[in-house]
């Protein structure tokens, strides 16, 4: 199996202009893997145009594709890449996390030869709520064997960031260093009223995905913020209104994920 953590992501790449170098974790989303690692995905309509199959995730060799609990994908190293970084982390988390922490480690120290901040997306495919999930900690080398109350805590330094459409998330306190934005779609009023209420309520910003470059254009002229110039939405004042153009199998879709 690949690394956990991905550092070639054109969007992300975006981050180094702005001092960051930002590492992601790809996993199965919504049901690919057996395991639905997105809640809220029928709720927001987000699993009919998810962003998996964009770019390279999406080209497979003949057009070849295979069956998943979710429906087919491409037939390529990364979606079963993906499949097999999710099972290990339902069946066997103490080495998910084991790899996890040591590449992180690793992750800090390229920043640091980089002269970069690292920044790190854990949700690049998900959305899990890594601020509850504990994250052991065992490194003979350095002598260090203990449980975190989360990864956040295990590196207090590091900025971590993801996009959630678990809209509760935003009434309850998370770790200082880690930064979520509301990702907003109207393929359900009870999903957009609750978006609706975390903004007004929450201070939440919303990132609101929208079918063309025409309609984002006039949302930034009213004082939206351009998503797609980099990915570092904790750069974002709170309550922001963030727009993204729909890209891979978004640009068709029709479940109110994607704006009009």
């Amino acid at each position: 199996m690949r690394k956990l953590l991905t550092l070639g992501n054109p969007k992300t790449e975006k981050s180094v202009e702005f001092g960051y170098l930002t590492a992601v974790l790809h996993l199965a989303p919504y049901k690919a893997s057996g395991i639905n690692v997105c809640p809220m995905a029928e709720q927001a309509g987000c699993h009919v145009g998810c962003l998996n199959t964009a770019g390279r995730g999406g080209i497979s060799k003949g057009s070849k594709r295979f069956k998943t609990p979710a429906g087919m994908l491409p037939d390529n190293a990364i979606q079963h890449c993906r499949i097999e970084r999710t099972r290990m982390f339902a069946d066997n988390q103490p080495e998910f996390m084991r790899r996890l922490y040591q590449e992180i480690r690793a992750f800090i120290r390229k920043c640091e030869r980089e002269q970069l901040k690292p920044a790190i997306r854990l949700n690049g495919t998900s959305d899990l709520l890594w601020e509850k999930i504990p994250f052991p900690v065992s490194d003979n080398k350095r002598g260090i064997h203990m449980v975190y109350t989360n990864v956040m805590a295990a590196f207090p330094n590091v900025q971590f960031y993801d996009y959630t459409k678990i809209w509760k998330r935003f009434e309850r306190e998370v770790p200082a260093n880690y930064y979520l934005a509301l990702s907003y779609s109207l393929a359900s009023q009870k999903y957009a009223a609750a978006c609706t209420r975390a903004h007004e309520e929450r201070d939440a910003s919303l990132v609101i995905v929208v079918r063309d470059q025409e309609t984002k254009d006039f949302h930034i002229e009213l004082g939206g913020i351009d998503g797609d110039i980099h990915d570092l939405r904790f750069m974002d004042p709170p309550g922001s209104m963030v727009y993204l153009k729909a890209k891979g199998k978004a640009r068709k879709d029709r479940s109110g994920f994607v704006i009009d």
